[in-house]
């Protein structure tokens, strides 16, 4: 019998110093939520072809430190994690991420015939 390959085999997680037993990770990097970009002001009035109205945001982001980056997980397990809970975020294996993270929100499911699982989601400093 053929065996199936895992990239992210040995891949390990941990969070505020707690260890994870994780099925998933997603590891996103995105636009930072500064608020430097401009309102859209466009408007039905304009005809096909016309440039897209702007407007320079008049307040001060409140994101300035948002790195854009975040990390999703589920794993095994009955622990909820905290919101808001801030702490060392650590993957190593298959990627490579060591940051302060915090927690932005957490649950767990509980189903018939399955383990216990939770899934998380962080945001990088």
């Amino acid at each position: 019998m053929a065996t199936t390959p895992h990239a992210g085999s040995g891949t390990t997680f941990s969070f505020a110093g707690v260890n994870y037993t994780v099925t998933s990770i997603t590891y996103t990097i995105g636009a930072t939520g500064g608020g430097a970009d401009n309102i859209d002001i466009s408007h039905l009035g304009q005809t096909t072809g016309e440039s897209v109205r702007t407007l320079s945001r008049p307040l001060v982001g409140t994101q300035g430190g948002d790195t854009g980056k975040s990390v999703s997980i589920e794993y095994i397990g009955t622990s909820v994690i905290a919101q808001n809970t801030t702490g060392t975020l650590a993957i190593t294996g298959g990627i490579s991420v060591s940051a302060t993270a915090t927690c932005n929100s957490s649950s767990v499911t509980l189903t018939v015939n399955d383990a216990i699982r939770g899934s998380a989601e962080f945001q990088l400093a």
